[in-house]
């Protein structure tokens, strides 16, 4: 008699509550944004963060990015912060976001259009460990360089306003508001779906390797937002 299929399931009940874990301290975080959030006036001193930070920095400039804010965001111990530095694009009303921590670090174009309506494009592998907030369209291209997530993110821009007619905003509010803004609503999010802490294990496991590619014209599609000139296909019943 083998015991193979007791472990097998041991482990997998072990992998369950701790992603039960996870689910509540990164929602925890995402609920009280503000308070967690801390500006900072010079970047840290370590040196695995130095020459990413200069690289998206020289990019910046190339590609008419101004600086723009710079902070630490706490998720569940000051072990555990996130640095943040961005850039805003007012011409093109968009934003590049670098953030670093425990040793890794990814970057993200963010566009917004009204206060339901934005896309983000970003090599981080981990965007969609939660589900988007509606509206929010969130393109993950893990190992993409800046100026490629440049054209993906102009794509998935031209797609949205195409289908969608609507126009990129030029935003009053400071940055870090709109970051703690947007944080607070996919918290609010996802603690209005049934059973979120319990569903931890498939969105981490599952749901987000299946998300990782798929651009503003797959997420539209799901919606029933189809192209101005296509018809819509027949759904199987």
């Amino acid at each position: 008699m083998t015991i193979l299929p007791f472990v097998l399931l041991g482990v997998l009940i072990g992998a369950w509550f701790l992603s039960i874990k996870i689910m509540r301290i990164t929602v925890d975080a995402l609920a009280s944004p503000r308070e967690r959030m801390a500006p900072r006036s010079h970047v840290p001193s370590d040196q695995e963060l130095r020459q990413p930070l200069r690289q998206a920095e020289e990019w910046a400039r190339e590609h008419g990015f101004d600086d723009d804010v710079m902070f630490d965001f706490q998720i569940a111990s000051k072990e555990q912060t996130l640095f943040c530095r961005t850039w805003k694009n007012t011409t093109e009303k968009t934003y590049l976001v670098f953030y670093y921590g425990m040793g890794k670090h990814f970057v993200e174009l963010v566009t917004i259009y009204d206060d339901k309506t934005g896309v983000t494009t970003t090599n981080a592998p981990d965007a969609h460990t939660l589900p988007a907030v509606p509206g929010a369209f969130i393109q993950s291209f893990p190992g993409s360089r800046l100026t490629d997530l440049l054209g993906l993110h102009l794509q998935g821009r031209a797609t949205l306003e195409r289908r969608t007619g609507l126009t990129a905003q030029e935003r009053q509010e400071e940055t870090i508001e709109l970051i703690a803004r947007s944080l607070k609503r996919q918290a609010t999010y996802v603690m209005s779906i049934p059973g979120w802490q319990w569903k931890g294990l498939w969105w981490i496991t599952v749901r987000k390797k299946k998300m990782i590619g798929k651009d503003v014209g797959w997420q539209l599609d799901q919606l029933g937002v189809f192209e101005p000139s296509a018809e819509s296909p027949e759904i199987l019943q």
